[in-house]
């Protein structure tokens, strides 16, 4: 990639192209061989900015937010997400990365992101930033529940635990029936819990479809359903700044899916999940220069446990992987 230009060059996006595009003749992919682990420290790079671009993306939306309608953030975040991924992955470099296998499953992937999206966004305009993504992290336990039902797994006592202890950390950053409550607090939990299954739907997907695929059609998908709403809800940003700001939207959330393909490249997801959470770091550094927001007690307090309860997990599912490997 040419940082400099900020496009890549051709060979790059060739490049890209393959790798997004393996996979997409809808048979079933054979295990992949484990990568190197002296790849893990560009893994470990790639993941952080993902991560980091994750926390730009949710500032961008709370700052349009202030600026126009949520539905048109939403909107124009999928818009140039796809243009900006369709660049790189057009039909001419990248002719698998625009078939599938699983039309349906696909949409319907793609219309949940539209749901949550929109109430993650709607819930930012009234929460800390830092309030959202507590909530947003119980998504691994959610998870977790949905896996029993749509995956057939089973979950022991101690991962059972660990999903009571994420609903009292949600609990301790929501403090239902105190002053502290806010109806958006409800608003980004109904997000997550909808959101755990295109986490599912994502696992199922992922045997048989292109990584290229599950990007387009996760952005195509959502600018085309809302472009008939758009002439009823439309506001004509008042200035560059404000059309920078929603711009960036898509722009942050097309780059920070880029780079979490390519950490997932360098290495495997059991060795990557847990730096999901360097994302409060950035959030709460983030949310105190963009908003002059101080998270409160509550909030640290909360969050620490649901991301002990959601490594708790990882952690007994990593070895659960490893026995049964063995």
């Amino acid at each position: 990639m040419n940082f400099q230009s900020g496009r890549l060059e051709p060979a790059s996006r060739r490049t890209l192209a393959k790798a997004f595009s393996s996979g997409a003749n809808g048979r079933r992919l054979d295990p992949l061989p484990a990568p190197p682990e002296e790849n893990r420290p560009k893994a470990v790079l790639y993941m952080l900015l993902a991560v980091t671009l994750f926390a730009f993306l949710d500032s961008a939306a709370k700052l349009s937010g202030h600026e126009v309608p949520t539905l048109e953030v939403v909107w124009l975040r999928f818009a140039v997400h796809f243009v900006v991924v369709a660049v790189i992955l057009n039909p001419w470099q990248a002719p698998h990365a625009w078939r599938t296998r699983s039309p349906k499953l696909q949409l319907l992937r793609a219309g949940i992101q539209i749901f949550c999206t929109g109430l993650n966004f709607l819930a930012l305009g009234y929460l800390q930033i830092a309030q959202t993504l507590s909530i947003q992290f119980m998504t691994p336990i959610f998870v977790t529940i949905l896996s029993i039902f749509f995956l057939s797994e089973q979950v022991g006592r101690y991962r059972w635990f660990a999903i009571l202890a994420g609903f009292a950390g949600v609990l301790v950053v929501t403090r239902p029936g105190m002053d502290g409550f806010h109806w958006a607090f409800g608003v980004s939990l109904i997000s997550v819990m909808v959101g755990a299954s295109y986490n599912i739907l994502t696992r199922r997907l992922a045997t048989t479809e292109s990584s290229g695929s599950m990007l387009l059609i996760m952005a195509a998908f959502p600018a085309i359903i809302l472009l008939p709403v758009m002439p009823f809800v439309w506001k004509w940003p008042e200035n560059s700044y404000a059309w920078s700001v929603l711009l960036a939207t898509g722009c942050f959330g097309a780059v920070s899916h880029f780079f979490m393909i390519q950490a997932h490249r360098f290495a495997p997801a059991s060795f990557l999940a847990p730096l999901q959470y360097a994302q409060f770091l950035a959030v709460v550094l983030l949310g105190f220069l963009v908003f002059g927001d101080i998270p409160t007690t509550y909030t640290f307090l909360g969050a620490s446990i649901v991301i002990a309860s959601g490594l708790f997990i990882w952690y007994r599912e990593r070895r659960l992987s490893i026995s049964t490997a063995e």
